[in-house]
């Protein structure tokens, strides 16, 4: 009798050990059986992914979309795909080995990942050890101890804030009471051709409620006689600003009280004035314009202010940085304590040499003594002198450097001051943003009070809520992440951009945001739902900057203003997102936008082409 062979042996150990323990005879499966219950744990793998799909945070950029699918292990692209559906099916995979991983660890089979392998999710050891760990650093938090200095800054943000956010808050409620009177009315009107002041039921009798709709009534006629001023807009002024491309402006604001009391009444003893940066490193002050309110005596008793035209050049400072601004902001004018007309600001610049610079705008008091002392001691150059002259006599305001803000290891990109104006926010490329006290830096050394990470990718837009509570900051990987400032922590994320996001600007209404960027939609976010509420088609090229309409009564944030490189700024309406006006005259790229705060509707811009334009 042949003795038996090695796979004979074995096959009868395994069979009696197996029915050792009982006389139930075991069967294996077949391999039919086999590929229906993979099919079955598949598909249940499937629903549930398909539920937490929508959770799931994945890259916008093709590029980075392209990385993530090669580190997973998956085909860059598939026959007939376009780029939504490559990050539809991204999501898919991640969503997958959430799952997947949850379930390894409910049954704790260490193997179990290697046995059983998913097909179009895992592809090799290495491929799920990499996406492993690339997961557990998306959702890594770190915490760091804040200074002395950030404690107290946020105990200045948190009253301001909270003040600012009651008074808005109870207008706000006005508006919403009187509205809903207001809107019976106008139903009545047309039912009946008349409009009566007494309702039937007497719901709406209080006279704090007449009050009301009687301001929802002011507001709206308001609001239609400026989109009419809008739709007629023309340009009223261009200058050459500077020998390089401008590429970053900015107009004066006026900062309200802390107590959240509108002091509108001294709003118009400030100057308009414009700021404007380029590649060349130099600020340069420019005139508003003023309107009829403002056409008072300025703290000399002087009215040389009434005699200048818009865009006349106030102040220059060649040499600010040693390389191109990118982003620039003025200080809001504060109305609490005693103001005038000549009452100092200032302007924070961002460069891509690193730095961000902070100057000081105060008023040239000794333009004509220094005047006539250069005239003494000039030389019989007769040009050179007369020139001269004139350059000092229209030099108004001085630019003085009073602290430069160093500590980013990257090019910046975005400046903006809050709303209290003793702080100042900058963006870079290191992945960061930072806060810097006001008051406190200096010549040598900024004082900085947060040093912000959490963006995986460049942070470009950064944009202050009017109560200084949050803070908008954008990046390169079309995330939006909202910051509250009081307490350190991230409010919220906003997913949507298909391409990089330039710039945010929160409404002077405090619940909405709005956000633009590489793909040439305006997106406006509602801070309330935490989600988007419109979505505007707007440019054809990257959208540079946002600008919402100041809280001043005639202009209370109806309206919002964006630049492109398609070589057009447009003007939107905020209560139904629809085009009121588009703005062309540049010869190039649209730079950037701001709007006046005044009682007109003035809108400025500066391009490419090395010019400033005001719009009237």
């Amino acid at each position: 009798m042949d003795p038996p062979t090695a796979s004979t042996t074995s096959v009868d150990a395994a069979l009696s050990a197996r029915a050792a323990p009982s006389s139930v005879e075991y069967l294996q499966l077949t391999s039919d059986s086999l590929a229906s219950q993979q099919k079955h744990r598949l598909l249940l793998l499937d629903i549930e992914a398909r539920k937490r799909a929508s959770a799931i945070d994945v890259p916008t950029l093709p590029h980075d979309v392209r990385d993530t699918l090669r580190k997973w292990g998956e085909p860059i692209r598939l026959f007939g795909e376009d780029l939504a559906a490559i990050r539809e099916r991204l999501r898919m995979v991640m969503a997958r080995w959430e799952v997947w991983m949850e379930q390894e660890r409910e049954v704790g089979e260490e193997g179990g990942l290697k046995d059983m392998r998913v097909e179009g999710l895992i592809t090799g050891e290495e491929e799920g050890t990499e996406g492993r760990r690339v997961w557990e650093e998306v959702q890594e938090t770190t915490y760091t101890h804040a200074s002395s200095e950030l404690i107290a800054a946020r105990k200045v943000m948190c009253e301001y804030s909270l003040n600012r956010s009651h008074h808005r808050l109870e207008v706000e409620r006005r508006r919403r009471r009187g509205m809903v009177r207001w809107t019976r009315q106008k139903k009545r009107a047309r039912l009946f051709h008349q409009i009566d002041d007494e309702d039937e039921d007497g719901m709406f009798d209080d006279e704090s409620i007449k009050a009301d709709s009687e301001m929802v009534k002011i507001l709206d006629d308001k609001c239609e006689k400026l989109y009419r001023t809008i739709r007629n807009q023309a340009l009223e002024g261009s200058q050459y600003g500077d020998v390089r491309p401008l590429s970053a402006v900015c107009t004066s604001s006026v900062a309200y009280t802390v107590n959240g009391i509108d002091s509108l009444s001294t709003a118009t003893a400030f100057p308009n004035l414009i700021a404007t940066g380029g590649w060349s490193g130099g600020i340069k002050i420019w005139h508003g314009g003023n309107d009829t309110s403002n056409t008072e005596n300025d703290s000399n008793g002087n009215t040389a202010s009434e005699e200048l035209a818009p865009l006349d050049l106030l102040g220059a400072k060649s040499v600010v940085h040693e390389d191109r601004i990118m982003g620039i902001a003025m200080q809001p004018y504060i109305t609490s304590g005693a103001s005038n007309y000549g009452s100092m600001t200032m302007v924070a610049s961002a460069s891509i040499d690193l730095t961000a610079k902070l100057c000081k705008i105060t008023p040239n008091q000794d333009a004509t003594n220094q005047d006539s002392m250069d005239l003494d001691g000039a030389d019989d150059d007769g040009h050179t002198t007369n020139r001269k002259k004139r350059t000092n006599e229209t030099m108004q305001y001085n630019i003085l450097e009073c602290a430069h803000l160093k500590g980013h290891a990257a090019r910046l990109c975005s400046v903006a001051f809050h709303p209290t104006g003793k702080y100042v926010a900058t963006t870079s490329f290191d992945h960061t943003w930072r806060l810097w006290d006001v008051e406190t830096s200096n010549m040598n050394e900024g004082k900085e009070l947060l040093l912000q990470d959490g963006h995986a990718r460049e942070v470009y837009g950064v944009g202050f809520h009017p109560d200084g509570s949050l803070v908008a900051t954008t990046d390169f990987g079309g995330v939006v992440q909202c910051w509250d400032l009081r307490t350190g922590k991230s409010a919220c994320h906003f997913l949507g951009h298909a391409k990089r996001v330039i710039c945010s600007e929160f409404s002077p209404n405090g619940f909405q945001l709005a956000t633009a960027g590489d793909d040439g939609t305006i997106k406006i976010w509602d801070l309330r739902r935490r989600r988007p509420s419109a979505s505007i088609p707007a440019h054809t090229n990257i959208i540079t900057q946002l600008k919402f309409a100041h809280s001043y009564p005639s202009q209370s944030g109806e309206f919002l203003a964006s630049s492109s490189f398609d070589g057009t700024g447009k003007i939107w309406s905020t209560r139904d997102w629809k085009l009121l006006s588009t703005l062309q005259g540049h010869e190039g790229k649209v730079m950037g936008i701001d709007i006046l705060d005044s009682d007109s509707c003035s809108v400025v811009t500066c391009g490419y082409d090395k010019t400033l334009k005001l719009w009237k």
